[in-house]
């Protein structure tokens, strides 16, 4: 048998990666939809004391519901945390609890903006390269993907 090249070996490595972050159930998410990580990975960190009940500051629309729905859609079937980190502190992507924002302002809405459209190669700042997909690449609601955005304001404000 033959070994496999260098070049191909690193495609099928990278294939399985993006799968396994990505996922292929090819089922989309609703509104009470949930993957079950079980131990693989825990839940994000919650908003800092009284981030989540703070009004100083706060978009007039982010509301405690959205806040909670997105620290479940963040952890479960958003898959944010398969490159964020259970804590949001970073991994393959950057650090989301810090006040450094390596792509706009930090903005509820431009939080919003920038979870749908994703991050392209052009804008990627992480050593790898690696890009974020438009919703992170999970079949999330517009809905859903505003949670995320709510859960992630409170997480550096």
């Amino acid at each position: 048998m033959k070994r496999m090249n260098s070049k191909l070996a690193g495609r099928l490595l990278a294939f399985f990666a993006i799968s396994l972050v990505v996922g292929c159930s090819g089922r989309a998410a609703t509104e009470d939809t949930e993957v079950d990580l079980g131990a693989a990975v825990s839940r994000p960190a919650a908003p800092p004391s009284g981030a989540a009940t703070a009004t100083a500051g706060r978009p007039a629309d982010l509301t405690d519901a959205m806040v909670q729905e997105g620290a479940r859609i963040y952890s479960g079937v958003g898959i944010c945390a398969a490159c964020h980190g259970a804590d949001a502190k970073g991994a393959i992507g950057p650090d989301l609890t810090d006040d450094e924002w390596l792509i706009g302002d930090g903005e509820f809405e431009q939080l919003v903006a920038q979870i749908l459209t994703g991050v392209s190669a052009a804008e990627a700042t992480n050593e790898l390269g690696a890009i974020m997909p438009p919703k992170g690449g999970a079949a999330i609601t517009d809905a859903q993907v505003r949670a995320v955005a709510a859960y992630v304001w409170t997480l550096s404000h």
